[in-house]
């Protein structure tokens, strides 16, 4: 009794079956829906077999040889014993040809995607520092910036010493009504730079005042120039401008952004690299659908690895929420050395930070002797969040502890806020019986 062949589910076009006998070799398509099968075998039948040629089938199941119109094709052989034998494996010929075409296509090899400079002719980055070198690169200014210059001006009895980088623009329509300015700079004490932006006639158009929080840290501040009347911006810091590192310019452009009316608006101004925006201060609690807001500390810490490894806040709660979350700003984050947190003495574990695009000139290499990977801190502050578990939070008086890792440099942390969900009639859950 013959055995039914049924096609493996793995023959496709790009693995076909191959049979041999011998020095010869016969090929199917594989391709499922590609065979109709009358008289099926099994591949063991295909031993001591030759074929013996390919002939069509009539209506009146009868073999017959096959002419050039025929759209479907039976494959016979003789058997060992001389008589010819019909295996009822067809051939839908437009089939094959795609799937011969399909093979061709997998043998070929395939195009390498290519790898293309990302055009930014409307944005520009200038390392202060690298350009001040003695092999300063080369880079392309777009058409509305024209030169930038340095004028350091020596102290007086009356002034201290101050040094200006002076940025000359072109005016070119509305190429440039819009500037978006990040400063890169070194956030000290007693050298906090300054933003303004003058005409060719010395009329004053722009000013920012003083820019960063003195926390001793590499930073970055990011400012929205309107450039109509503005011929030159100038960068004024104290000292002789070594705190001043670099300046990310890029053209604006406006778009229609639509939000929910109840909610708050989102941010004036979408950052080239995709870093988030500084939350606004608030100072009320707010409560919506079962999760209350509520700001800890709105200031600035600075935590260092030997002086201050660790910052805390303590509030208290009328009743421990289901879940929660805390929420804050660090600045030169270590992506390898997320800070630890800890609730009420229980380790919850470390933060995650959003992280932008590697792109963003903010990330500054650190190479330490006997590592083996050069780190990246960030010079810019980023948004930080870690969950918490219901049950870590009490009724009472509660305490949160930020701590470096070990492996951390010194950061910076504000924007303290957290988050707690409680009961409500929008919760929604499941009950599972099972163990997760």
């Amino acid at each position: 009794m013959p055995h039914a062949f049924h096609p493996p589910l793995s023959m496709t076009a790009a693995a076909p079956l191959r049979r041999s006998r011998q020095n010869q070799t016969v090929m199917l398509s594989g391709v499922p829906g590609g065979f109709a099968t009358g008289t099926e075998r099994s591949i063991a039948d295909w031993k001591g077999a030759e074929a013996v040629g390919v002939m069509a089938r009539d209506h009146s199941d009868r073999l017959r040889p096959r002419t050039v119109s025929d759209p479907s094709l039976r494959l016979c052989r003789k058997a060992s014993n001389g008589s010819v034998q019909d295996d009822g494996v067809f051939f839908d010929a437009p089939r094959l040809l795609a799937c011969l075409v399909a093979l061709l296509a997998l043998l070929l090899p395939a195009p390498a995607q290519e790898l293309r400079e990302q055009p930014t002719p409307f944005s520009v980055w200038m390392d202060f520092r690298a350009l001040a070198s003695s092999t300063p690169p080369h880079i392309a200014l777009p058409i509305w910036l024209a030169s930038l210059g340095t004028e350091r001006i020596p102290a007086r009895e009356d002034a201290p010493a101050k040094t200006i980088f002076r940025l000359h623009f072109r005016r070119v329509g509305d190429l440039n009504k819009s500037l978006q300015f990040r400063l890169f700079f070194d956030d000290l004490p007693d050298a906090t730079p300054t933003v303004s932006g003058w005409s060719e006639t010395g009329a004053s158009r722009f000013e920012s005042g003083p820019l960063g929080s003195g926390v001793g840290l590499p930073s970055s501040e990011n400012l929205t120039i309107p450039m109509e009347g503005v011929d030159y911006i100038d960068i004024t810091t104290p000292g002789n401008g070594a705190g001043i590192r670099g300046v990310f310019l890029a053209s604006l452009k406006r778009a229609e952004v639509q939000h929910a009316i109840d909610y708050s608006s989102p941010a004036g101004v979408a950052d080239a690299f995709d870093n988030l925006p500084a939350p606004p201060p608030q100072a009320d609690d707010y409560s919506l659908y079962g999760r209350v807001k509520a700001s800890i500390d709105p200031g600035v810490m600075k935590l260092t690895p030997r002086d201050a490894p660790m910052g805390s806040w303590e509030f208290e709660l009328q009743s421990p929420p289901l879940t929660a979350i805390v929420t804050f700003d660090i600045l030169h984050a270590d992506a390898l050395a997320p800070i630890e947190i800890t609730v009420n003495d229980r380790p919850i574990g470390p933060a995650s930070v959003h992280q932008p695009d590697l792109a963003d000139p903010a990330y500054i290499g650190l190479v330490r002797p006997l590592d083996r990977d050069m780190r990246f801190r960030y010079a810019g502050w980023l948004r930080a969040q870690r969950a918490i578990p219901g049950s870590a939070l009490q009724a009472g008086l509660n305490k949160v502890v930020l701590q470096l890792n070990r492996e951390s440099g010194p950061v910076a942390v504000r924007a303290v806020e957290l988050q707690l969900k409680y009961n409500s009639p929008a919760l929604d859950y499941t009950l599972s019986p099972d163990a997760p």
